[in-house]
């Protein structure tokens, strides 16, 4: 079994202190040093003067690096334990704003996004998500949901900190909020580094009935099992295909109500709602899968999407369209959970503690590689249908329909594979 840590003597209400230090990481991994890399971007072309499609690379190389290091989290647990790999991504975090803050070329830069790379598989959504699961054993969606929804409130706060720095008319000014940002990361990391701790107890134990068991552990499949299993290969597929959609859409979002004529202030207002919802999203989205299961919580977040996009797809400037983007950036928000929560939630419901580390590596490593292929996809295709987004709400439609169906199909061929397991073990799905 996976994740085999010395415990330690600890009581079990340090599980809040854990939960808590989860939630600082995200806050600070996901909010200060990866929700508003936007804010950037102007700065620091202008500044260094870069054209923007050379510093668009870092991103991509953001995404490639958290790729590969994503295939090998699993090995990387069970060599190191959580702690240190949560030290080094934390560092990486760290270091990756001051060698963004100092840099005097595109090279600079790039490391400085290689490093970003490193510190978001290490200490982001991937590393909360096997911290939490390491303390609780029950309601492991809303618990997961908790953690990830720091991601809008640290993003939110940083936001408002750091863009008036950006903005402040000097031409290096954006250094001075990289030096805040790393300032601020770091003495919130060394505060989750000294709360965080090994599970003192990690037994998975099987639900005792069918409603009771979808947000707990379970013993799981063997990884030598599970990479001989085609299904395993379908979610990687179709996981990606999401992240790809989700990124796709995402990215183009704001400047497609743009180019529709909508005010300013209303596209603003959209993106503000965005981040609020997010929030919630993600732990309405822990709560759903707990009491309804993992059928029931994808399908809904994947229906969200296809419909967003097809409001989009027909939207007019007018007082009514302004209600249907509204509407629209609502559901795709509530979407948003797919590439987050319910990687983790996957990986536990179909193949549990047994590979749990190495099967929630490998797909995040799907999903980077979606976020990764996303923006460009859609600007290809913009430009090969004459420079309209349109055709892009409707063919990501059509692909996340497929992914719809696709799910259903690999998720009753698992649940047959985890009946099986159950079975021999004595207990209920």
């Amino acid at each position: 079994m996976e994740d085999n840590i010395k415990p330690l003597r600890k009581s079990p209400s340090y599980k809040w202190v854990i939960l808590a230090a989860c939630f600082m990481m995200e806050f600070v991994c996901l909010g200060f040093c990866s929700s508003n890399p936007g804010l950037y971007t102007t700065a620091v072309t202008e500044a260094l003067n870069i054209p923007r499609s050379l510093y668009a690379i870092g991103t991509s190389i953001r995404y490639m690096v958290q790729v590969l290091v994503s295939f090998f989290f699993g090995s990387l647990i069970q060599r190191f334990g959580h702690k240190k790999l949560v030290a080094l991504g934390l560092f990486s975090l760290c270091a990756s704003m001051l060698a963004r803050c100092y840099a005097a070329n595109i090279v600079h830069h790039y490391i400085g996004c290689a490093l970003w790379g490193l510190g978001i598989v290490l200490s982001g959504g991937t590393m909360a998500s096997a911290v939490v699961r390491q303390w609780f054993h029950e309601d492991i969606g809303k618990y997961t949901g908790i953690v990830m929804s720091a991601n809008g409130i640290g993003g939110a706060i940083a936001a408002q900190i750091i863009s008036p720095i950006i903005n402040n008319g000097e031409t290096f000014g954006y250094r001075k909020a990289y030096l805040l940002s790393a300032a601020i990361s770091l003495v919130i990391s060394i505060v989750i580094l000294l709360l965080l701790r090994n599970n003192p107890n990690q037994t998975a134990s099987a639900g005792t009935g069918k409603n009771k068991s979808r947000g707990q552990i379970w013993a799981g499949i063997e990884y030598a099992v599970v990479k001989r299993k085609a299904y395993f290969y379908l979610i990687f597929i179709f996981i990606f295909l999401t992240g790809i959609s989700l990124q796709s859409i995402g990215t183009i979002s704001i400047v497609y109500f743009e180019d529709l004529g909508f005010d300013d202030k209303f596209v603003a207002t959209t993106a503000t709602v965005s981040s609020l919802v997010l929030t919630v999203a993600k732990i309405a989205c822990g709560f759903a899968y707990d009491k309804k299961g993992l059928r029931f919580t994808l399908l809904m977040c994947q229906l969200c999407v296809i419909i967003g996009f097809l409001i989009n797809a027909t939207l007019k400037p007018s007082s009514l369209g302004m209600v249907l983007a509204m509407t629209a950036t609502v559901l795709t928000t509530i979407a948003m959970p797919l590439e987050t929560v319910m990687i983790p939630l996957i990986s536990n419901d179909l193949f549990g503690s047994a590979s749990y580390s190495k099967v929630l590596g490998i797909f995040m490593a799907a999903n980077s590689l979606g976020l990764c292929l996303g923006s460009p996809l859609c600007d290809i295709y913009r430009d090969l249908s004459g420079g309209s987004y349109v055709s892009c709400y409707w063919f990501f439609s059509g692909l996340m329909l497929v992914v719809i169906v696709g799910f259903q199909l690999v998720i009753n061929a698992a649940n047959r594979e985890k009946e099986k397991v159950l079975a021999a073990a004595g207990t209920e799905v």
